[in-house]
């Protein structure tokens, strides 16, 4: 029992200065941002060379090939036609095509 706080007692001790080291490694930058998400967002460009920042929610589907996908498959380079709300903010289904030839 003793030498099982012993060892938890170093681990806590060694995770202790591996974050300090970190933050002194960065200066007085953290790095970290703790809270929550408000929106994510997608930044399309149009045909017409515009661009158009559509939010994605959490309600927002996503498909490819006419079968379900996830926003994990959406990616810089992906041709997409979005579905919008009505006051064309927010995406309500998103079709994912192929990533352009420039990806």
């Amino acid at each position: 029992m003793r030498r099982r706080v012993h060892t938890v007692l170093l681990v806590a001790v060694v995770a202790v200065l591996a974050a300090a080291a970190g933050a002194f490694a960065h200066g007085s930058k953290s790095h970290a941002l703790l809270g929550t998400v408000k929106s994510i967002h997608v930044t399309v460009a149009t045909a017409d060379g515009k661009e158009k920042v559509v939010k994605l929610a959490p309600a927002t589907k996503y498909e490819k090939g006419g079968k379900p996908a996830r926003l994990a498959d959406l990616g810089v380079g992906t041709r997409v036609s979005i579905h919008l709300t009505e006051d064309d903010t927010t995406a309500v289904t998103v079709k994912l095509g192929q990533a352009s030839a420039g990806r």
